[in-house]
């Protein structure tokens, strides 16, 4: 007679995401809030303000990272103040003029929570924290015949309805091509990328792409091919 072996279950605990491991941050319109475990890995108690930066060189608009510098020099117009609760994490404030200059970050400000939350990384050539930032589409217009002849990644909307995701080394060329094809579109809304790699713009489109068919569970009425297969 075959033993029968029950099976073991282990009951799992609601975690608050300030609990968890990874350091994260979580952007908001009235500032960023670090996790519990970024004050503990960062230091960040012994600090009383923040620079926020980006890379030099690199136009603000098509930013992919901002830089966190903890310290204790005097406030000013570049040096965020902070507040430390150890317990529940600290919030850098005072940011939204900053993040009026960064479009991708004042967007993501008012996505839904889970969007909201990124988990910290480390450059490890200058040794300094940050976190990523993922391009938002930002950039939005209605009056496609003056589109620029940039590289960027795109979503074209009708009546807010999104009808294809994709990417281009020239996006008035590539728009005036849908307009031709009869592709329905009134609005244009694009991320610059400049200075990203074909392949890196590729896998920027992936990303949206993924992130839509798990939103919605299938992909936007004109994309026909799931971008490239890995991200």
């Amino acid at each position: 007679m075959t033993e029968i072996v029950k099976t073991k279950l282990r009951r799992l605990r609601r975690m608050s995401h300030f609990l968890l491991d990874q350091p994260s941050v979580s952007i908001r319109n009235n500032g960023i809030y670090f996790s519990a475990s970024a004050v503990e890995e960062l230091d960040i108690d012994k600090y009383q303000n923040c620079y926020l930066s980006v890379e030099d060189g690199i136009d603000i608009q098509e930013a992919l990272r901002v830089y966190v510098e903890f310290n204790n020099d005097p406030v000013s117009d570049e040096n965020c103040p902070i507040r430390v609760h150890k317990s529940n994490g600290c919030m850098v404030s005072a940011t939204g003029t900053i993040f009026n200059q960064i479009p991708r970050a004042k967007l993501l400000a008012g996505k839904k929570r889970s969007e909201r939350r990124i988990f910290l990384e480390k450059d490890l050539t200058i040794n300094t924290w940050f976190f990523p930032l993922a391009p938002q589409f930002e950039t939005r217009t209605r009056k496609v015949d003056n589109l620029p002849d940039v590289k960027c990644i795109y979503q074209l909307v009708f009546r807010e309805n999104i009808q294809r995701i994709g990417e281009t080394g020239n996006l008035h060329r590539r728009c005036k091509e849908y307009q031709r094809d009869n592709i329905p579109f009134d609005e244009v809304r694009y991320s610059l990328m400049n200075n990203l790699s074909d392949d890196e713009r590729k896998s920027w489109e992936t990303y949206h792409l993924q992130k839509y068919l798990r939103d919605v569970g299938q992909l936007p009425p004109y994309n026909y091919q799931n971008g490239r297969s890995n991200n």
